[in-house]
């Protein structure tokens, strides 16, 4: 028989304590209030403002609204068509992601319309908005956002969701409304902020329902100021904290599965408010959150450091992550297209999502995910409670850091340090890498520099590939694609190497014999590189965290504090969210 855990009541000075915290925490008119126990959550902690940096582009203007859907203007897409053809889910226990999808994609291809709308007038509230945890259950609101764009697409058109429909939406499915926004998790007392992805769900969706109330609803509904989303204080809630991922950066970063749920949240803000201050804002996110992807994938896959989740740590796949299905969804859009040989792994509700939304990428942003035709460097800062992100890229390969955990708080997962060619390599076994001494949440796998890696690790070399040229602890490698890249492997005990030399003329062998004659002191390799072309790279491969891994190029002194660095810096020149 289980052994049952014994419970200790709290005294009741501690209760005293704690209930007066609670009142003192609930600080009305803060967008998100420093709760004093905010550390045991996953939610905002330890951010501030980072500047968005001299290569950020500028937000453009708001999108045109797109407030039903039109079957005439687009046949549905391959996800679309793929979800309208399964069968409906279970409601208490596919509610949450699958059943909403199932509908939303009949409703859009025209199928079973009448058992849509059938489903929909007997469903009820599986659970609560909020995160679920050992008191509370929550996750309503991966519903709520489906539902909310269910009820805008398809709300104006009786043929698709019949009238009795949208009012079933509206009094019972759709839960959240009014003024006031659920900032901290449910039953923590108002201790614990709830997460970013939470915050955007449930309080886009209660700004959206306001919103239909106050224009489509009853008399008595659209005469009522608490759906007035300028008047009861949400309007400029929701802005504000738009405003704050704008300024900090998005805190769930690269997250799987989070950043799904990120993503389809602003879609919704992007496309439905009547405020085109808050479209225009959604847009931006949407648009830096996907510049980043571009610049930090190669075909698809990449292998950042990311925020949330632990049990991902050890993670082998590179083209498995929600981000991918909607880029792969966008890029198909395009004049281009996309490759017919990259895929995106299992996330096809997404695909669905960035088929039926009306989002589409910036065209410098699409080009750059398609088509790395030129060599660049960039490094993306994520602020003092994280880690940065830097690549180098061009055609046809990617250097990836693999950042930095900042304590169990941070929740950030550090990765090897990842080359990626455009062999179509999907598990990190299969392209070169490099762990770092220890266990990973010790790493500081930040030693990316132009064409260069360092880390403090052994040099991983995928079983297929073999060296064209090698003496010592040196190897140089040849990769049939991209062709006329040289790709140099250094590693011993102390450091590990990797330097990339595009568009090579000389023969492997001579490329050998130039660094050994170049680094002719393997001692000196544990602090200093200089290519054969006289480039000096200084690094401390045991830099403590908060410390860039390079110190210097060429003599000149490298800013190492990337806490402070800003949210994009690098050498592409004319980045643009034009359209």
């Amino acid at each position: 028989m289980m052994k049952e855990t014994p419970t200790y009541p709290l005294p009741l000075g501690v209760c005293i304590l704690l209930f007066c915290v609670c009142i003192v925490s609930a600080n009305a008119g803060a967008v998100l209030p420093h709760a004093p126990l905010n550390w045991i959550g996953a939610g905002r902690h330890d951010t501030q403002p980072i500047p968005l940096g001299a290569g950020m582009p500028a937000m453009v203007g708001a999108p045109e609204q797109a407030r039903a859907w039109t079957p005439l203007k687009s046949r549905p897409g391959e996800a679309t068509h793929a979800w309208s053809e399964r069968e409906f889910a279970d409601w208490p226990t596919q509610g949450k992601v699958t059943a909403p999808r199932i509908l939303m994609a009949k409703l859009a291809a025209g199928r079973d319309i009448e058992a849509v709308n059938r489903y929909l007038q007997e469903a009820a509230p599986w659970s609560g908005a909020g995160s679920n945890w050992l008191l509370f259950k929550g996750d309503y609101d991966f519903t709520l956002v489906s539902l909310t764009t269910i009820l805008y697409l398809f709300g104006n058109i009786p043929d698709l969701l019949y009238p009795e429909t949208v009012r079933h939406l509206l009094d019972v499915l759709l839960t959240e409304e009014g003024d006031t926004p659920l900032v901290t998790a449910p039953f923590t007392f108002g201790l614990v902020l709830d997460t970013e992805n939470h915050h955007l769900m449930t309080e886009g969706s209660r700004y959206l329902k306001n919103q239909w109330l106050r224009t489509y609803g009853t008399e008595e509904e659209r005469s009522n100021p608490m759906y007035v989303n300028r008047a009861n204080g949400l309007g400029g809630w929701l802005s504000e904290y738009l405003d704050l991922m704008i300024r900090e950066g998005v805190y769930e970063f690269n997250s799987d599965p989070y950043s799904g749920y990120t993503l389809q949240a602003l879609l919704n803000l992007e496309a439905f408010p009547e405020s085109p201050i808050l479209r225009r804002k959604a847009r931006y996110l949407l648009d830096i959150m996907n510049l980043q992807y571009s610049l930090g994938s190669l075909e698809l896959r990449r292998n950042p450091p990311f925020r949330r989740r632990y049990e991902k740590a050890d993670s082998a796949v590179l083209n498995d992550d929600p981000h991918a299905a909607f880029m792969y969804t966008w890029l198909q859009y395009t004049p281009q297209g996309v490759p017919e040989k990259w895929n995106y792994g299992r996330y096809s509700g997404h695909a669905l999502l960035a088929e039926l939304m009306p989002y589409r990428l910036p065209e410098k942003v699409a080009t750059w995910t398609l088509n790395k035709s030129d060599d660049y460097f960039v490094r993306f800062g994520r602020g003092p409670s994280a880690c940065p992100e830097l690549y180098s890229g061009g055609p046809g390969y990617l250097l990836s850091a693999g950042g930095a955990n900042r304590g169990f708080r941070s929740h950030i997962v550090a990765r090897p340090i990842t080359l990626f060619l455009s062999d179509g390599a999907t598990k990190i076994q299969d392209c070169i890498h490099i762990r770092g001494k220890g266990p990973w949440f010790t790493w500081n796998n930040t030693g990316i520099y132009r064409h260069f890696a360092c880390a403090n690790g052994l040099v991983h070399i995928p079983r297929h590939m073999k060296a064209a040229a090698a003496e010592g602890d040196w190897r140089i490698f040849a990769p049939e694609t991209p062709s006329r890249l040289l790709i140099a492997v250094y590693d011993d005990s102390r450091v590990g190497l990797i330097a990339l030399f595009p568009k090579a003329t000389q023969p492997p062998q001579v490329l050998l014999e130039a660094l050994l004659a170049t680094n002719p002191d393997p001692a000196q390799l544990e602090n200093q590189f200089i290519t054969p072309d006289g480039t000096v790279l200084e690094y401390e491969p045991d830099a403590p965290k908060g410390t860039w891994i390079l110190k210097s190029a060429n003599g000149r002194e490298l800013e190492q504090a990337y806490d402070a660095w800003p949210q994009f810096e690098g050498d592409i020149p004319s980045l643009s969210f034009a359209r």
